[in-house]
């Protein structure tokens, strides 16, 4: 039978919608993952202030803030440097391995507020980095001319195509966080969110989980969680690497249903 012009449309967009549905179906479900310094702990990582607000014992803002790298850029360097070859001497730890082994049957997408590379190393392949990247570093006049370090030496009298000093690519204390920008819509579009070593304290990192919709499940991987959660939070009371073998088992067992 032969259509008319009509028939022929409405025919194409019914098919269209079928097709628009079955690959809805066959979609993988989005597991963000929202990291901070208790990830990279059982790696050896102290990423961020531990509890007496020091890093590695200096005070956070002589090694963290804009207003520290005008004041003594070489200190900053230095310290940086350090950091950087006890991020290459260390492995990724368990729960590295395993969200990077989640991708065979999610859309994992891993939102870090931790510098080091240890996602990457343990092979998961989208990562965000909040805050930086101490692989890298950039001008300090032009924040887009940013360099892929080929040496852990970070030296001044380093400079960029413009002749600036270069600086570690990191987002200190009194500067915006521009992936921002691009983790909203990522938690925005998640099926489930799973936050893994940080307390959320740090902003506007912290501003991140009110994106989530609120229908979706939340988990949260932390030896000592807080008192006070809502209830929809679903804790998993273990570390890093413990926390996300049970988050797998859990969301696997969802999947079979």
């Amino acid at each position: 039978m032969r259509l008319d012009r009509t028939q022929f449309f409405q025919k194409i967009g019914i098919a269209e919608k079928i097709g628009h549905f079955r690959r809805k179906l066959n979609r993988m479900k989005r597991l963000v993952i929202l990291s901070g310094a208790g990830m990279s702990a059982e790696s050896g990582i102290r990423t961020f202030r531990d509890m007496n607000g020091l890093w590695e014992e200096y005070d956070v803002m002589e090694v963290a803030s804009i207003g520290a790298w005008h004041k003594n850029p070489e200190l900053l360097l230095c310290f940086y440097n350090d950091r950087r070859k006890q991020m290459i001497e260390s492995k990724p730890n368990k729960g590295h391995l395993l969200l990077a082994e989640l991708e065979k049957s999610f859309d994992v997408q891993i939102i870090t507020q931790n510098v080091d590379d240890l996602h990457e190393r343990a092979g998961s392949t989208h990562v965000l980095h909040l805050h930086g990247e101490l692989t890298k570093a950039r001008s300090s006049v032009d924040p887009s001319l940013i360099y892929k370090l080929t040496d852990p030496e970070m030296k001044m009298g380093d400079k960029c195509t413009k002749g600036s000093q270069l600086r570690p690519h990191i987002v200190w204390f009194g500067e915006e966080v521009p992936a921002m920008a691009e983790a909203v819509p990522i938690v925005e579009s998640a099926d489930y969110i799973c936050v893994i070593g940080t307390s959320l304290n740090v902003y506007p990192a912290a501003g991140l989980i009110n994106y989530a919709p609120r229908s979706i499940p939340l988990f949260l991987i932390d030896p000592n969680p807080p008192a006070s959660l809502p209830k929809k939070v679903q804790v998993i009371a273990k570390g890093a690497s413990e926390g996300v073998a049970e988050l797998m088992k859990r969301l696997l067992t969802e999947l079979q249903k």
